[in-house]
């Protein structure tokens, strides 16, 4: 379903299989794989693909809901942790929220926020460094 979805997207942007995989750093082998469904790829991954392209996804998911101020303290931690990572790589704090979201730095700065919010910055730092490198180079190995 969600390769679909992206090559309905391609296809509506005039973008080629392999300028979409430049875009990405993928062969167009692996795009046709995605869009064919001969690969399963995640919603992360399928968000990086639009996003490539300029396009968003996203999905509602229905459960129970976060009290206001904890949500807003974990939102403000996250904010934080982009900004340090973007400073960090001397990158934009676009260019640093979009690679963390593609690679679930973001997820995991969320799912352990309780945890990482007690750490030094120098640590979390680290640690986003492990996650984002172990999740790309799955993704890689993926496709």
């Amino acid at each position: 379903m969600l390769g679909a979805i992206i090559q309905q997207a391609r296809k509506a942007k005039k973008i080629t299989q392999e300028e979409l995989g430049k875009r990405v750093g993928l062969p167009k082998s692996s795009i046709s794989k995605i869009e064919k469904g001969q690969t399963h790829i995640s919603f992360e991954d399928a968000s990086l693909l639009m996003d490539a392209m300029g396009e968003e996804i996203s999905i509602q998911v229905m459960g129970t809901k976060e009290p206001d101020e904890r949500r807003v303290e974990r939102v403000r931690f996250v904010t934080i942790g982009v900004t340090w990572f973007a400073n960090s790589k001397k990158m934009t704090f676009v260019d640093a929220y979009r690679y963390l979201l593609i690679y679930k730095g973001i997820q995991f700065l969320e799912e352990n926020y309780a945890y990482e919010q007690t750490l030094p910055r120098e640590t979390i730092l680290n640690d986003l460094d492990k996650v984002c490198n172990r999740n790309r180079e799955k993704l890689r190995k993926a496709i």
